[in-house]
């Protein structure tokens, strides 16, 4: 027997279908509502009717055996058509919850359940349901050995229950009791760091400030450097805050400002310390800390939280127009924030229409209302004020498509009289001269008259449709168009070529290249030259680098040498993109031996571009004139040439560029390639007190199995014992721990 499940979770109303198959394929449809319900049975038809309809949309679904059809009706009710034999059972509660059944069938119930095969049901006396418990655990086998058998551990069971938590934990259930008996049952796991911070985050969601403060006290004893610390700090300065102990809650905002300075805790710990000035007023100082916090965060969400604040604070000091430039940076920036929270990101539209900033409200409100269903409370009154909102910004065409939507779908909505007058209001006291009545006489033209009428309206639709700047629609109507007779139509050819070069630059400005560049390919359309920076850009940008390459050789012999050096420079970009590494190398030549000086980016181009060739001779001479430099960004171009020497076991040429890399390094404070360079540098070059040095100077930037490697390295260098000794007081090393411990008989 094998059971397949297809649920269609609908909050308050719950439809599940279990599939299986017993000698003969059947189906099982369970309907729970947490009210009761009545279903009945009429011609294979079961009828189930609901007192109040669910709060969430039930749609048209269908099965092998079951067709699902809602209506609704003087009451909602599901119809469900049944093929083959069935059955329908009724219950009060979860099987799993009380083992009772009641051997009486129940005319209301909150659970119905409908059991159908082709042949397979018996019409005898009804003796119970074979039931599959959906509660149970899947089959899981642990490691196993290398016999092929199970390894029964304590760690693996540890892990498995963690992630059980923890998935239970992002369903939404109470996980505290699984957290406790975890901590009791394994409180030596690598887990209980993580499990302890999960409670931690659950208490704070439950406003349980004392407990936090309780638990996060102990845990940042215990796990002092486990990198989820500055987040525990900042849970038990929020709650010190919540609970009124501002001072205390200020000390633990400190700490994380002054420990893990331009973090993400350290921005939000600056926020919550500007909450509490502000409410104890300190505005000046307040405000100016939400400032510091937007203008240095390179985070998102963190910088609209600050940018909110302080859109917040202008609106309680009356300066709504400050505040409303805040609302627009957030929402130019990171809209999402905004409409997280459904009931605000409505309240804030609200405010800004209220304000005549109707641009902003138009758009969270047509954002928001994406995001709503339509038996969403908000849905109703959002749809309606998108079209006030968009009549008061003059944006008739785009009111009437809201008020249009709206009458549509709420013909006796709460404000179906009101939309009526409005949309009166736009037809009728519009002027002449609009262009969107003009389209929409043009299109009742269109569709109530033929022949030679028909083909003069689709043309002044085409040129009033240009003056809109709606190139795309033109565009779709392209062969409709060329069907139009010449003596209709004479300047159709220079007309759709004007459309194409319209929309072709139209794209560019708006900067979406994906589209311009489409446009640009499909109709060769050619532009002046005063295009070609936008055309070079987005062809670099959608990776056409063929096309930038094309656009770059029309300067390129060019007498001034600065436009020359300007699209040479994009030209090695373009070739860069295209692997013609053949050519950039040549590029490069022809660039320098004009530019002469500022050349290291693009010699550095020729160097990779060689260096992929396997032209390695020529690459290294490159390197050579990079050297001159001095340019950190060498690092990544001598580490090719190190990586090379070893592979060909040029031990000394390894050393050298090693060398190089060390020096600037230690120059520019940076070490991205230690200490692979200095072990080599130290294991390959004939300057032993070069070695030593080096390796001296690694130690302090260095730990575990680097820093005992180091001193193994100085005790075979120097000969001295001591380093062998320093190499045995590491504790995080077992390697080259163990060959210093070898070595010390050798001394």
């Amino acid at each position: 027997m094998f059971f397949l499940f297809f649920p269609l979770f609908l909050f308050a109303l719950n439809l599940q279908i279990d599939y299986g198959n017993a000698k003969k394929p059947y189906e099982v449809l369970t309907l729970y509502d947490k009210n009761k319900f009545t279903c009945f049975d009429r011609n294979k038809t079961i009828i189930c009717e609901f007192d109040k309809v669910p709060i969430t949309p039930v749609f048209k679904n269908k099965s092998r055996y079951f067709s699902i059809i809602p209506k609704f009706e003087d009451k909602f009710r599901i119809y469900i058509r049944v093929k083959g034999n069935y059955k329908i059972f009724s219950f009060n509660d979860n099987l799993y919850n009380n083992p009772l059944i009641t051997p009486f069938k129940l005319k209301k119930a909150k659970k119905w359940v409908i059991v159908v095969n082709e042949q397979f049901l018996s019409k005898e006396k009804n003796k119970g349901l074979n039931f599959y418990y959906h509660h149970t655990y899947l089959p899981y086998v642990g490691a196993i050995d290398e016999n092929l058998r199970p390894v029964n551990t304590q760690i693996s069971k540890d892990v498995i229950k963690f992630f059980e938590i923890l998935n239970s934990y992002k369903k939404g259930l109470d996980v505290l009791n699984e957290i406790d008996n975890f901590v009791k049952k394994y409180p030596k796991s690598i887990f209980i760091p993580d499990i302890l911070y999960l409670k931690l985050k659950i208490l704070d969601k439950e406003n349980r400030s004392e407990d936090v403060i309780s638990l996060g006290k102990k845990w940042i004893k215990e796990y002092a450097f486990n990198p989820k610390l500055p987040e525990v700090l900042l849970l038990i300065g929020s709650n010190y805050s919540k609970m009124g102990f501002l001072s205390e809650a200020s000390y633990y905002f400190n700490r994380i400002i002054t420990d893990y300075p331009n973090t993400k805790w350290a921005y939000l710990a600056t926020i919550y310390l500007a909450d509490q000035l502000y409410t104890t007023g300190d505005d000046k100082k307040a405000l100016n800390l939400y400032k510091d916090v937007l203008y240095s965060t390179t985070d998102l969400d963190i910088a609209s939280l600050a940018a909110s604040r302080l859109a917040q604070r202008y609106i309680d000091k009356g300066e709504i127009k400050k505040a409303i430039e805040y609302y627009k940076k957030i929402y130019k920036a990171n809209k999402k924030f905004i409409l997280k929270d459904k009931i605000k990101a409505y309240e804030l539209a609200n405010m800004l229409a209220s304000h005549k900033i109707y641009d902003l409200a138009i758009n969270i409100g047509e954002d928001l209302i994406k995001r709503l269903k339509k038996l969403d409370d908000l849905y109703e009154p959002l749809l309606y004020k998108l079209a006030v909102w968009s009549y008061e910004n003059k944006d008739y065409k785009k009111s009437l498509y809201f008020i249009d939507r709206y009458l549509k779908e709420f013909p006796y909505g709460d404000y179906s009289d009101n939309a009526k007058s409005l949309r009166d209001k736009i037809l009728f006291n519009l002027p002449e001269s609009n262009l969107t009545k003009k389209l929409n006489q043009i299109e009742k033209i269109i569709k109530n008259y033929e022949g030679e009428i028909k083909q003069k309206a689709i043309v002044k639709k085409a040129r009033i449709l240009f003056k809109l700047k709606k190139y795309d629609e033109i565009l779709k109507m392209e062969d409709l168009l060329n069907k139009i007779p010449d003596n209709i139509f004479p300047d159709k050819k220079e007309f759709l070529l004007k459309v194409k070069k319209e929309a072709l630059k139209e794209l560019l400005k708006n900067k979406e290249c994906f589209k311009a560049i489409k446009l640009l390919k499909k109709y060769k359309i050619i532009l002046d030259k005063k295009w070609d920076e936008e055309i070079y850009n987005c062809a670099m940008r959608t990776k056409n680098y063929e096309i930038a390459s094309r656009v770059c050789n029309k300067y390129l012999n060019d007498p001034n040498d600065e436009v020359f050096i300007k699209w040479m420079q994009r030209k090695i970009e373009a070739l860069w993109g295209m692997r013609d590494y053949k050519n950039l190398s040549l590029a490069v030549d022809d660039l320098c031996s004009v530019k002469k000086t500022k050349c290291y980016k693009y010699l550095k181009y020729k160097f990779f571009a060689l260096w992929n060739l396997g032209e390695y001779k020529k690459a290294l001479k490159v390197a050579k004139e990079l050297e001159k430099f001095n340019n950190f960004e060498n690092v990544d171009v001598f580490i090719k040439i190190v990586n090379y020497a070893l592979n060909n076991k040029d031990n000394l040429l390894a050393a050298t560029y090693a060398k190089k890399i060390i020096e600037l390094q230690n120059r520019y404070k940076a070490y991205p390639y230690s200490p692979f360079v200095d072990f080599t540098f130290a294991k390959y070059t004939e300057n032993r007190q070069e070695a030593i040095k080096v390796l001296k100077d690694l130690l302090n930037r260095v730990k575990g199995e680097d820093k005992a490697r180091a001193y193994f390295m100085l005790a075979n260098l120097t000969k001295d014992k001591k380093y062998l000794k320093e190499c045995l007081k590491i504790k995080n090393s077992t390697l080259w721990k163990g060959l210093c411990r070898d070595a010390m008989d050798l001394f």
